[in-house]
């Protein structure tokens, strides 16, 4: 049966004073946040509101113990502001990151700034993590003060590898086979009593870097996040200011697996060939060291050994570096980013990485901007999970459909 127009027509939800006024409210405070200290006419300013309205926000958050105002130190010059800055002792979430070889849980209030880190060897079972996730939660909330009545308002949970972020379950985590097809959401709220929000590592930590950089680079809104691995690439992808999760949610980005040699070797997805093969840290240290078995460490023994002008090391890392390029102008043609923001152990040796990528990309004058992230991976994601945690608190409300 055909629809009536009526029917046919989308419906939207329409902005309302109320509705107005949390998006009102969730700009001041995100702006607080990124710029704090900030007097109530710094914030009128910036966002274009009226002084009375902000006022009227304000004397919210300060009442619901979000912000706090504070009389600036006297400089001897005019009239001394008044200042507003995030309380971090109101609000607290924990975030879970878990790694192939070690999960740290940690805790923090509205800066999503760690207060306390705690760590253990990642369990071969996914049940098994669980269980000392949930009581590593436990003995945080002991140590900060928290108290038996009192929890934390969510827990963001970084995973390595494929995870469903709408239901929760865990897809596939290479390092982790038992992991496959485990509702890891599910099970941590039973054990926690508190609302999971789970990602892929990668993007917790586009979100982390893009937030690191909000003070000075605020006008990039779409940018490509890569982490070279031990064994593989990871990515996570900004568009717009927002991560993109794919349509469904379950996978995205995943670059690792763009083929660059369909002759080329077996990767663990079944194809051949991968980008992954070729600058995984592992593909480094084989181009030096052929014969000898990888660790963590190996890498910076490369990277030492080309500062000191070893041949061996100095052609490893440029061949990594013409692979790092070939893949990384494959992304830019397909998306034409602002920013590619690269993290990883190689990026320590990106002073010397640098003209040899810059040369690959000469011939081509493809316009790319690279960057190393703003710290380590492991952190990173940690950070990316604390703010993954914080979201409801500083999202816009949607008005759309």
């Amino acid at each position: 049966m055909k629809k009536s127009e009526s029917e046919q027509i989308t419906h939207f939800r329409t902005a309302n004073p109320s509705s107005v006024r949390d998006v009102n409210r969730s700009i001041v405070l995100s702006l607080i946040r990124l710029h704090e200290p900030l007097s109530r006419a710094a914030l009128s300013e910036k966002t274009g509101i009226f002084r009375s309205n902000i006022s009227s926000i304000v004397d919210d958050l300060i009442e619901t113990r979000l912000v706090r105002e504070e009389r600036a130190t006297p400089n001897g010059r005019g009239r001394v502001p008044y200042l507003l800055s995030l309380r971090d002792d109101t609000y607290r979430v924990a975030a879970v990151s878990i790694r192939p070889i070690t999960t740290s849980v940690a805790c923090s209030g509205l800066t999503a700034r760690p207060q306390k880190v705690l760590q253990f060897k990642t369990p071969a079972h996914p049940k098994d993590a669980v269980t000392q996730i949930a009581s590593a939660v436990r003995q945080l909330k002991a140590e900060i003060g928290m108290g038996s009545k009192k929890d934390f308002g969510r827990i963001g949970v970084s995973v390595p590898g494929l995870v469903n972020a709408h239901t929760g379950e865990v897809l596939w985590i290479p390092a982790l086979p038992d992991y496959a097809e485990f509702p890891l959401r599910q099970e941590l709220e039973q054990q926690t009593g508190v609302k999971i929000e789970i990602d892929n590592d990668c993007n917790l930590g586009a979100l982390a870097d893009m937030r690191l950089r909000q003070v000075d680079m605020g006008g990039v809104k779409d940018f490509v996040f890569l982490e070279i691995g031990d064994i593989g690439v990871g990515a996570g992808l900004i568009l717009n200011g927002e991560l993109y999760r794919g349509h469904d949610a379950r996978f995205v980005a995943e670059f690792g697996h763009m083929i660059v040699d369909p002759d080329g070797p077996k990767c663990r997805c079944g194809r051949r060939g991968c980008w992954e093969l070729y600058v995984c840290d592992r593909a480094t240290w084989r181009r030096f060291r052929p014969s000898a078995s990888f660790s963590e460490e190996s890498v910076e023994r490369v990277i030492a050994a080309s500062l000191n002008g070893e041949k061996s090391a100095i052609k490893a890392l440029r061949q990594t570096a013409r692979y790092l390029a070939i893949g990384i102008s494959n992304i830019v043609l397909a998306l034409n980013p602002q920013v590619i923001v690269v993290a990883g152990r190689i990026m320590e040796s990106w002073d010397q990485l640098r003209p040899f990528v810059e040369t690959e990309f000469a011939p081509s004058q493809i316009p790319i901007h690279i960057l190393p992230a703003r710290m380590a991976p492991e952190p990173l994601f940690l950070q990316g999970a604390l703010s993954l945690a914080l979201h409801d608190v500083f999202a816009q409300p949607a008005l759309g459909w």
